[in-house]
């Protein structure tokens, strides 16, 4: 047992060397997707870069993209009852407060070839500096480690039981 998990260590060190060294670094793209994955304000970001149709107006789309970067949902501002849904984006751009209000249509429909179509589409609102911003969660994180540590400790509690049984039986 001890020899078959030194030699899965040994295989998966060598499979991450090979996958940290590629041409492009997949594994730190797939560790941050895992990592993300619980995070709502990335969630929400995606689905605005997402989105079917994105109307600017008059607002710079090169300066709401870097705003992208980074940016958390203020929850005391946003308001996901109603229909279109409001959400505020914050964050903290080239030493600059900058908040950002946008309208997300969730169930847009249009006829496409004598189709009715569903699709999403965003309004941008207002997009402004700001004296102070909102505090960022860190739930997700936490929710994240806690799920980690439900898995991991009762699976090397087993691995200790399985290498003490084997150490055991050699003897």
């Amino acid at each position: 047992m001890l020899r078959r998990l030194k030699f899965f260590g040994a295989g998966a060190f060598i499979s991450i060397i090979f996958l940290v060294l590629g041409p492009e670094n997949r594994l730190q793209k797939t560790f941050y997707s895992y990592i993300d994955y619980f995070n709502p304000e990335k969630r929400v970001v995606g689905q605005m870069i997402l989105a079917d149709s994105t109307n600017f107006f008059t607002f710079d789309t090169t300066e709401i993209k870097e705003f992208y970067e980074g940016a958390w949902v203020n929850h005391q501002m946003t308001n996901k009852e109603e229909y279109p849904q409001v959400f505020v984006l914050d964050n903290f751009v080239n030493q600059i407060n900058k908040r950002l209000t946008l309208y997300f249509y969730d169930n847009e429909k249009k006829r496409v070839d004598g189709e009715t179509k569903r699709y999403t589409r965003v309004d941008v609102k207002d997009f402004k500096k700001v004296e102070t911003l909102s505090k960022r969660s860190y739930k997700s994180y936490f929710f994240n480690i806690g799920i980690f540590f439900l898995v991991m400790i009762p699976v090397s509690l087993l691995v200790r039981k399985l290498i003490r049984k084997r150490r055991i039986q050699d003897e």
